[in-house]
């Protein structure tokens, strides 16, 4: 899939002029990267008079203005949204007054600003909800927009609480319109500031260091993005040869282009996709940069940042940083966690039980065997436990005698267990494993043990998957189609490994929304 835009980045005539030396380009020669233009007119290049190398003037945002236009920006909306509720609140028979107060006083609007601003400064606080990764997603940044905003309503009525004793069910009434009216309202604002900040001027400026099959790998990443929050503009390499051009991305040259690059401003970011060890006065050239405020990033941590999984294959020396070593949760996503998996228990249990008796007949209608299928699966920390499935195969699929993988067009499933797959019903019956604690509504699918052996000795980490509950649905499932072999698993093992590092509130928000569609559109397999 190719990136959204692609523009030219036009290099002045030169044949190996020195003020240009690494960029080896002919006369005229214009190398085609995946960002914004550095050509007059657009204002990011100018000649200078003296004729020599262009000053480049980059009109960007630096991230500390971003973050101050965010909080400007849901302060705003936070009070235009309480000043229009103190305007429609007469038509509701709403009284805005404390006791110590006299109604309508423009003291008591100001204090009823405050009060929303200090509530909804301590529930982005706890929601992270402007952080700006969130912030640049269309999805995560609203969400956790509208997750603050709960909190936000939770804590103002504890901090009135005092003051409206006697009249608890007016304010609820009020804080229940307040929300209604700032929702919307707040949503809008954050989808408008996130596609701000995906335009291509505003796009983060990256090279990458090294040719190395490291840097392929996240150059094809990148290129398979929709939605690529970077402008990769190529690669730096001391050793660049003949090579002019890999994955789609210009070799800009060597030492001498990144110091250009450094200087003019033209660059936010560095990503390192080869060991500082190979050429240390590149790598010295790259540390220096960061005293100018651009980023030095491992190879592994941009790849993660970018594709939403972990690059467990070029992981190296820095697998420390890049794989879940602890799994650390706050007490009030444990909460989270424990009531989504108990509500989904009890609603998958009683959905089981009306359609047990139609899918029953089917099955065995179907073909010959047991309606349900038992099969033994690894759970957290290793530990085996028996798992529950609408039973979609032949009664006799692993006649051979060991374990099989399943394929997407498997000839063992039958007709019923074929619509039973697309549309995740064969699952349901693991509403049971939940409700015991086997498993957890999200996390990465449980595997049987003879796959996790085989598995394990030709991918790496594999077994750190087993460090949470396993799931019936996950971040593998809705982001990776399904995979019945060893390369296969390795896509998903990064995918879940990614989930058990980044696991939140947001991120499992996302995961049901995608699983949900998939089961409306049929997607299984």
């Amino acid at each position: 899939m190719q990136p959204d835009i692609e523009y030219t980045m036009h290099v002045p005539s030169t044949r190996r002029n020195a003020k240009y030396e690494g960029w080896s380009v002919a006369e005229e020669h214009t190398v085609q990267v995946m960002g914004v233009t550095a050509e007059s007119p657009e204002g990011l290049s100018q000649e200078s008079p003296t004729g020599g190398r262009p000053r480049v003037w980059r009109l960007r945002p630096i991230p500390s203005l971003w973050h101050l236009a965010l909080m400007i920006g849901d302060g705003i909306f936070i009070l235009a949204s309480l000043a229009l509720l103190v305007m429609v609140a007469p038509y509701f028979h709403l009284a805005f007054h404390i006791s110590w107060n006299e109604p309508g006083t423009w003291k008591l609007k100001l204090v009823w600003g405050c009060i929303a601003l200090l509530c909804w400064s301590i529930a982005v606080s706890i929601t992270q909800a402007q952080d700006l990764r969130s912030a640049s997603s269309t999805f995560k940044s609203p969400l956790r927009a509208l997750f603050a905003l709960l909190l936000m309503g939770a804590f103002w009525i504890i901090l009135i609480y005092p003051f409206i004793a006697d009249r608890v069910a007016p304010s609820i009434m009020v804080l229940l319109l307040f929300l209604l009216t700032a929702a919307p309202v707040l949503s809008i604002w954050r989808v408008a500031f996130a596609e701000l900040m995906h335009l291509p001027r505003f796009r983060t400026q990256a090279v990458i260091i090294g040719i190395t099959v490291a840097a392929e790998t996240i150059a094809r990443e990148f290129r398979s993005l929709r939605r690529p929050g970077i402008n990769l503009l190529g690669y730096i390499s001391e050793d660049a040869g003949e090579v002019v051009q890999k994955e789609g991305l210009p070799v800009l040259g060597g030492r001498d282009t990144l110091r250009h690059l450094i200087h003019d401003g033209m660059i936010d970011v560095i990503i390192m996709a080869t060991d500082y060890r190979a050429d240390p006065t590149l790598f010295r050239e790259a540390l220096e940069a960061t005293r100018l405020g651009i980023s030095l990033t491992p190879m592994a941590i941009a790849y993660e940042d970018m594709s939403g999984k972990i690059p467990v294959e070029h992981a190296d020396d820095q697998w420390s940083l890049v794989l879940p070593v602890e799994v650390v949760t706050s007490p009030l996503y444990l909460c989270w966690r424990k009531g989504l998996d108990i509500i989904f228990a009890l609603l998958g249990i009683v959905l089981l039980l009306l359609i047990l008796p139609a899918l029953a007949i089917l099955i065995k209608r179907d073909s010959p065997g047991p309606v349900f299928y038992r099969q033994e699966r690894l759970g957290r920390h290793g530990r085996r436990f028996s798992i529950y499935k609408f039973r979609s195969m032949c009664n006799d699929a692993e006649r051979i005698g060991y374990a099989v993988w399943a394929t997407g067009d498997d000839a063992r499933v039958t007709r019923v267990g074929r619509f039973l797959r697309i549309t995740h019903l064969d699952e349901l019956p693991q509403a049971f494993n939940i409700l015991r604690g086997e498993m957890s509504l999200i996390g990465p699918r449980p595997e049987r043990e003879a796959f996790v052996t085989e598995l394990e000795k030709v991918i790496p980490f594999y077994r750190c998957r087993l460090m949470i509950k396993p799931g019936l649905t996950g971040w593998a499932q809705v982001k990776y189609p399904y995979g019945g072999t060893s390369q296969g698993a390795l896509a998903k093992l990064q995918y879940d490994l990614y989930y058990i590092k980044h696991q939140s509130f947001t991120v499992d928000i996302l995961i049901i929304v995608k699983t949900v569609a998939e089961i409306l559109f049929c997607r299984g397999t």
